[in-house]
């Protein structure tokens, strides 16, 4: 009984916390309509792009502070 509940306080947890922003609801909508694989390789795109902004901000800044 408490591992079941252990396991729907985690799911809760992690619906909870997912963000719901404008590429969220993407990533939601087409893993309903497209299937999980679709889903995925939306949001890992996603994460991917977020990854490239990071780096070229990071690398602007290395380039002007020296």
């Amino acid at each position: 009984m408490s591992l079941e509940l252990l396991y729907k306080g985690i799911g809760m947890g992690f619906l909870i916390a997912a963000p719901v922003g404008p590429i969220g609801l993407l990533c939601i909508k087409r893993t309903m309509n497209q299937g999980f694989k679709v889903g995925l390789a939306t949001g890992l795109g996603a994460a991917f792009a977020d990854g490239v902004y990071g780096f070229l901000a990071a690398f602007g800044l290395a380039i002007v502070t020296n």
